[in-house]
């Protein structure tokens, strides 16, 4: 496409559907909608198409890891120029990396939260895989939803108003349990590391001393006071009270001057 312009997931989504093997799959009642109408936009695919099949063929060689392994391999030889390759390589091992520990995150709920861990003298994972992979559990486990203000705001692209936060940060724990993070908005996920609001034990939000009930300007925080959080719908994905015991106890600004700078 050139560095002229912007790319878009929808092109090859909508029109590899020429090649043979990928298969739109239309959202109930779109049949004729797929079938003469030209997909432009995000918010139109999504509209009209519930997602795509491969032919059972491709499939399989897909499901061999060797295979697809040697498929990447040719797809980037092929289409695109050697300066190029070594990014996707990267991109491709970052993305693998990332989905595996997900899923290893997941199964952390099975058993019982520690507070902090002790660092892997040789990280298994690239930082940002890891970070990748504590951000989509933590981010869908709360629906995209700040877990203080309950703001959701996904645009046509996907791109979410939220983050995923750790309760205990990652540099004293070494800990991405699940349990051990909440979905926050940006100004929520600063403010929550600076103290200026916590999280009590039975999910209650707490606010600092440090916002006066006086400053307008505070508004956005003094009515979080008292509120409960929003939890994900599993229990299992809820903030360890331990957790959040520590951060009350170590961030949470208890005692401070009655203005807010």
């Amino acid at each position: 496409m050139g560095m002229d312009r912007s790319g878009s997931p929808v092109l090859p989504f909508y029109h590899l559907k020429s090649d043979g093997f990928w298969h739109l799959v239309p959202a109930p009642g779109m049949e004729n909608v797929l079938a003469t109408t030209r997909i432009r936009s995000i918010g139109e695919l999504r509209q009209v198409v519930l997602g795509a099949k491969l032919d059972d063929e491709l499939y399989a060689t897909l499901s061999d890891p060797k295979l697809r392994d040697e498929l990447r391999r040719v797809l980037i030889e092929t289409y695109f120029a050697p300066e190029v390759r070594p990014v996707l390589v990267e991109v491709g091992r970052i993305s693998a990396e990332s989905f595996q520990y997900s899923l290893e995150l997941l199964n952390r709920l099975r058993g019982e939260f520690v507070l902090k861990e002790a660092p892997a003298a040789n990280q298994r994972y690239l930082t940002e895989a890891r970070s990748a992979a504590f951000r989509r559990v933590v981010v869908e486990a709360y629906c995209h939803t700040c877990a203080l203000c309950g703001i959701r705001i996904i645009t046509p692209e996907g791109r979410t108003a939220v983050a995923a936060g750790h309760i205990v940060p990652w540099s004293v724990s070494h800990n991405d349990d699940p349990r051990n993070g909440m979905a926050l908005c940006g100004l929520h996920h600063w403010t929550f590391d600076q103290g200026i609001v916590t999280v009590s034990p039975d999910y209650k939000i707490m606010l600092s001393p440090l916002v006066s009930p006086d400053d307008n300007a505070a508004k956005p925080l003094l009515g979080l006071a008292e509120r409960e959080i929003v939890s994900p719908s599993d229990v299992a994905l809820h903030p360890a009270r331990e957790a959040l015991r520590w951060h009350v106890k170590n961030i949470f600004r208890a005692q401070a001057p009655a203005r807010l700078l």
